[in-house]
């Protein structure tokens, strides 16, 4: 018993309770602004949209706390085992799910991408983070082989926005892993020069004065399905197609520029109520947009100071962490969230092209705040045990 009682004190004593904390009111926010983007809608089911959230927040907190109290390096044991399963659902998604939006992503329910992101980044972490793992270009494109075979997949869905999140991701966990540094920068620049040239040939083939030749052939040598080239012109050329593509993007920078500095209030927000924000999208990609125009300035600078206190405490965990395979696992989670919340407020204010990337805990979503939930059940793990050499806890 004195055991049991000197291991939860010590749990008690190590548990990162900001991160806990912010985690936390995020899912109350988004509880509060899912229930204001759907409780006008006239079907029962998205009116119910809050309460689901709720309800699986619940669950993701227990998955987090319960997460916690086992040493994630007996997790990470089982890297590969999670890695080939994330692997076996997305290709099953390729050949069984049925499409929805033109996209195969949902299957029984699930989204497979979301498993297969976090999936990769255990793998990741336990592989690179081993000290026998020698750091030249062999592991560098093993990594890149291991994080390419899902992204491969989950473009062919298509879902080219989860797919990218992918590649900082893995870039963060071999810089912080210090893996082949020359290679990881000169992979980099070359990414860089390669997407300024995608974008101005796509810019110049788009343009009014551009030949139809030209049009032809870079659409065909271009690898992006319709709506995703449209998407990204909208984002391009402002005035393009505002009442098709461009609608979405038009009314999310209408509703939060109407917001002002304090906001509309609470339930009070015209783009949303009025319907111009879809229903389809304003409790899940679009949430910010709701919530920008109901608190303003202000409100949204609270939000970015609640994803700083999920943030800043993941990377405090790693900085302290003593095992590099933990310390890669804070990273990469660091990462996705960080990705997930500049390019999902970043479309909805306009500054970045319109991608279906969800608002970590915020947004509406099952499978992705169950998935980020065990993630950060991860994080806190390696709280609770990176700084030891051993499991802390007797029986482990």
């Amino acid at each position: 018993m004195s055991t049991l009682r000197g291991n939860f004190t010590v749990w008690a004593a190590r548990l990162n309770l900001t991160l806990l904390t912010s985690i936390t009111a995020a899912i109350v926010v988004g509880i509060a602004f899912i229930y204001s983007a759907s409780s006008i809608r006239e079907a029962d089911a998205l009116r119910r949209l809050y309460l689901m959230h709720a309800q699986v927040g619940v669950v993701g907190i227990i998955i987090i706390l319960a997460i916690s109290m086992i040493d994630y390096r007996r997790i990470l044991r089982l890297s590969w085992v999670f890695y080939a399963i994330g692997v076996v659902l997305l290709v099953a998604t390729l050949i069984f799910a049925e499409p929805q939006m033109g996209a195969r992503r949902w299957i029984g329910g699930i989204q497979p991408a979301e498993i297969a992101k976090m999936a990769t980044v255990i793998l990741l972490a336990h592989f690179l983070g081993n000290r026998s793992t020698p750091r030249d270009w062999r592991i560098y494109l093993l990594a890149i082989a291991i994080t390419a075979l899902p992204i491969i997949l989950i473009v062919r869905q298509p879902d080219l926005g989860t797919a990218l999140i992918f590649l900082p991701t893995l870039f963060a966990m071999l810089f912080v892993g210090r893996i082949a540094p020359r290679a990881v920068v000169a992979t980099l620049l070359i990414a860089s020069v390669a997407l300024a040239v995608f974008i101005g040939v796509l810019i110049a083939a788009e343009r009014e004065n551009a030949s139809p030749a030209l049009q032809k052939h870079v659409r065909r040598v271009i690898p992006l399905n319709n709506y995703q080239r449209e998407r990204l012109l909208v984002f391009l050329f402002p005035d393009r197609d505002p009442f098709g593509h461009g609608w979405n993007k038009r009314q999310s920078e209408i509703a939060v520029g109407s917001g002002g500095v304090w906001g509309k209030g609470y339930l009070k927000g015209d783009q949303n109520l009025l319907g111009y924000l879809p229903a389809s999208v304003a409790s899940n990609d679009f949430i910010f947009s709701v919530l920008a125009e109901e608190t303003g300035f202000a409100g949204s600078l609270v939000i970015l100071l609640l994803f700083a206190g999920i943030i800043v405490p993941t990377l405090a965990v790693a900085y302290m962490c003593t095992d590099g395979a933990g310390r890669l696992l804070c990273t990469g989670v660091a990462t996705i969230t960080f990705c997930h919340m500049v390019v999902n407020i970043g479309m909805t204010v306009g500054l970045l092209p319109v991608t279906g990337l969800p608002l970590p805990f915020i947004s509406y979503g099952r499978t992705f705040l169950l998935t980020m939930a065990a993630a950060y059940g991860l994080v806190q793990s390696v709280a609770v045990h990176g700084r030891d050499k051993t499991p802390q806890f007797s029986g482990e």
